[in-house]
C-alpha cells in the first residue's frame, strides 16, 4: 500500500497538481482524512478499503484532470508552462496536502499493513483515482 500511495503521489505530483473544481469532492476527501485520523485505529481491513475507495472517488475529478493535462503536456511540451500555471491557479497544493495527510493517517492504522501487501486493491484504488499505470 505504501507503494500505491507513493505511486499515486508521484503520478499526481509528476504531472503537477490540480484542485478539484467540485468543492464537494475536496470537502468529502477532507472529511474522510479526518475520519481516518479519528477512527482509523479501530477500522477493519474492509472498512479501511471502503474509506480509501471513497477518498479515491472524491478526488477523481482532480486526478482525471491531471491525467488529461499530463497527456497535453506529453503531446506538446511547449505548453507545459501554460498548463502548469493553470493547475496552480486551480489550487494544486490543496490536493497535494490531502494526499500527504491521507498517507500519514493510514500509516497509523493497523489494518493498513494488510493493504500494503494487496496489489489487487492498490490497482483498484489507482483505477478509482483515474491514475492508470
Amino acid at each position: 500500500m505504501k507503494k500505491l500511495l507513493g505511486i499515486a503521489l508521484v503520478a499526481l505530483m509528476g504531472v503537477f497538481m490540480l484542485s478539484c473544481s467540485n468543492g464537494g469532492g475536496i470537502d468529502k476527501a477532507k472529511e474522510i482524512v479526518q475520519e481516518l485520523k479519528d477512527k482509523g485505529a479501530n477500522m477493519s481491513v474492509d472498512e479501511l478499503k471502503a474509506k480509501l475507495m471513497d477518498f479515491a472517488d472524491a478526488i477523481k475529478p482532480v486526478t482525471a484532470k491531471i491525467a488529461e493535462i499530463g497527456k497535453k503536456i506529453e503531446e506538446d511540451p511547449s505548453k507545459a508552462l501554460e498548463l502548469t500555471t493553470e493547475m496552480k491557479e486551480a489550487g494544486a497544493e490543496e490536493i497535494d496536502g490531502l494526499m500527504s495527510d491521507m498517507e500519514a493517517a493510514c500509516e497509523k492504522i493497523p489494518a493498513f499493513k494488510d493493504l500494503e501487501k494487496d496489489p489487487d486493491f492498490q490497482k483498484k484504488m489507482l483505477d478509482a483515482m483515474g491514475v492508470n499505470m
